[in-house]
């Protein structure tokens, strides 16, 4: 591309300054440029060396800056009004310091014409290295980066393995010492051979391995990158390690509660304890069990949805909707709220997996009544927009807090109360469902107004 610049720019200051001056000359029209003196020929040439300088100074920045059009327009002002009108005054005489002429308009045409295509190509060029400049600036800022501030080690080789350039994160992992690790030379070798990306992890000690990837470039050469595997493994290992402390402790409290009642009822004796005291003990047990039930429950069913893929068939997400909420309608009554369905819909037509649709709304429905007071309502709605369901499940109840949303609340083992007793696993399961039909989910929550989670599902 700059090649081509300089060759069309040759071109055009070749037929501005030498052919059409030739031309010009076969008909009797060139231009006539006289000074009056030394002094003025010294600041003819001062004055077309600042007038250049001063277009590529402007034209050179890629933003438009005020107070460098404003200081260029001063300078020209200075040199070509100021100065010639002191130097008339200083010599007494009205004559002009340069006049140019020519016994044909058309001369003159071409003088104007000459200068104006030269102060376009300065402009023209100036405004390219400024391009060029400020590119050259952010590859350095990038390769500064690249070279002191990333994990993942760089390098560029040659077809002959020369090393090209290394970032010092590179220069730790591919290489042992000066040499370039034989791992490494076989698979740039490999690399270079089959003209495709290949790639193997490395051990580099027994806690850190690299997983090192080398491919071909455009021009010929072989990048290579070297990530770290470790960070990867420890992400993974803190979350399972939380996950078990979590799991392990919700185990705990009413496995504690259900021994400790039961212990209670063995070690009485006949007629020690009356009716209801034994009634309460046994509410507690069941109340316990019930937990620890539901517990597991989540556990296999997350496990379910990591494993097993959705069993899809033709369904009505109507029909799904009313199956939820018949489960819930007794519970609701007892505890004197409402559950409502709102849709103007006939039949939704839709290709899913009943089971895991009938848990993902249920699990939302549950929530709505387990977080409201007496006299709260849970509204389903479904409309149809487009090309997908939108569903949403809304309630008047506690609402959940700032900090959870609009996603953590739907990460594993997050709880929007710490001390209510749930897994944290229910609106992350409802997220991995709705994903593995292709959809979306969020959730908007006032602080002791309600909550309303919205699911999209194509169609």
């Amino acid at each position: 591309m700059m090649r081509r610049s300089w060759v069309i720019s040759t071109l055009v200051f070749f037929t501005l300054w030498i052919a059409l001056p030739s031309l010009l000359n076969s008909l009797n029209a060139l231009v006539t440029i006289r000074v009056a003196s030394p002094d003025a020929l010294a600041w003819l040439m001062g004055s077309l060396v600042v007038t250049t300088g001063m277009i590529a100074r402007t034209t050179y920045r890629r933003s438009f800056r005020l107070w460098t059009w404003l200081f260029a327009a001063a300078v020209m002002v200075f040199f070509w009004i100021l100065l010639p009108l002191s130097a008339l005054e200083n010599q007494n005489r009205r004559t002009a310091l340069v006049s140019v002429s020519s016994p044909n308009l058309l001369g003159l045409v071409w003088f104007i014409i000459a200068l104006a295509g030269t102060a376009a190509l300065i402009a023209y060029f100036a405004k390219r290295a400024g391009i060029a400049t400020e590119a050259n600036r952010r590859r350095h800022i990038i390769l500064s980066l690249v070279q002191d501030h990333i994990v993942e080690g760089v390098a560029l080789f040659d077809r002959k393995l020369n090393l090209l350039w290394c970032n010092s994160a590179g220069q730790r992992c591919l290489f042992d010492g000066r040499m370039l690790r034989a791992e490494v030379k076989r698979l740039i070798q490999r690399s270079a051979e089959s003209s495709r990306s290949t790639s193997q992890s490395l051990t580099l000690s027994e806690s850190e391995r690299v997983n090192v990837q080398a491919a071909p470039t455009p021009d010929g050469c072989i990048s290579v990158i070297a990530r770290p595997l470790q960070n990867e493994s420890d992400a993974a290992t803190l979350f399972y390690e939380r996950f078990m402390r979590r799991i392990v402790h919700d185990m705990r409290n009413p496995l504690a509660a259900v021994i400790a009642h039961a212990s209670n009822l063995r070690a009485l004796e006949d007629g020690q304890q009356t009716v209801t005291d034994m009634r309460a003990t046994a509410l507690t047990i069941e109340t316990e069990a019930q937990r620890l039930t539901r517990l597991v429950d989540s556990l296999l069913f997350d496990a379910r949805l990591s494993y097993v893929p959705p069993a899809s068939e033709k369904l009505d997400l109507l029909d799904v909707i009313e199956e939820v909420y018949f489960q819930h309608d007794e519970r609701a009554i007892r505890e004197g709220k409402i559950i409502e369905i709102d849709s103007s819909l006939k039949v939704a037509p839709l290709e899913a997996d009943r089971d895991l649709l009938v848990r993902a709304i249920s699990n939302l429905v549950d929530n709505s009544l387990k977080y409201s007071a007496v006299g709260a309502s849970v509204r389903i709605s479904l409309e149809l927009s487009t090309d997908q369901y939108l569903l949403k499940v809304s309630d008047t109840g506690d609402g959940i807090a700032p900090e959870y949303l609009p996603d953590k609340i739907f990460e594993a083992l997050v709880r929007g109360r710490p001390h209510d007793g749930g897994s944290g696993l229910g609106l992350s399961i409802v997220k991995k469902i709705v994903e593995l039909h292709h959809g979306s989910i969020s959730a908007e929550s006032i602080v002791g107004k309600g909550t309303t989670i919205t699911v999209w599902l194509p169609t």
